[in-house]
Parts: C-alpha cells; sequence; structure tokens
C-alpha cells in the first residue's frame, strides 16, 4: 500500500505535471518526504532481523567447530 502510494508521488514531480501553487507542491514534497523516510525505517528494521539472524548463525557454527576440534 504505501509502495503505490510512493509511486503516485513520484510521478507527481515528474515532467509536464506543474504545481499551480508553491503551496501544494510544498506539502506534496513534504509528504514525498514522510512517506520515504517510512520505507527507510522498513528496510533498516528487515535489516537488523537479517542481521540478528546472520550472528544467530555465525554462533551455532562457531559451537559445531568447537565441538568437532574438542569433541573427539
Amino acid at each position: 500500500m504505501a509502495g503505490d502510494e510512493l509511486r503516485a508521488m513520484m510521478e507527481m514531480f515528474s515532467d509536464g505535471s506543474g504545481f499551480g501553487d508553491p503551496e501544494v507542491r510544498r506539502n506534496a514534497e513534504l509528504r514525498l518526504q514522510v512517506l520515504l523516510a517510512e520505507q527507510q525505517g522498513k528496510t533498516a528494521s528487515r535489516l537488523n532481523v537479517l542481521t540478528f539472524l546472520l550472528v544467530a548463525v555465525g554462533l551455532l557454527n562457531a559451537v559445531i567447530f568447537a565441538f568437532q576440534v574438542w569433541g573427539k
């Protein structure tokens, strides 16, 4: 949903789609900035989850390696 809204906002700033009122343009630019910030927040949270999973897999790998070396 936010992606569709973001695309629609980006289309508003394409060539040939002028704004008659500077205040309307300012409001549209502010809304675009808010949508971009929300998308960046979602991306950052996904990256945090992936980083946590990579750390967990790395720790599991270290435990398995330690068991292979000293478990015999």
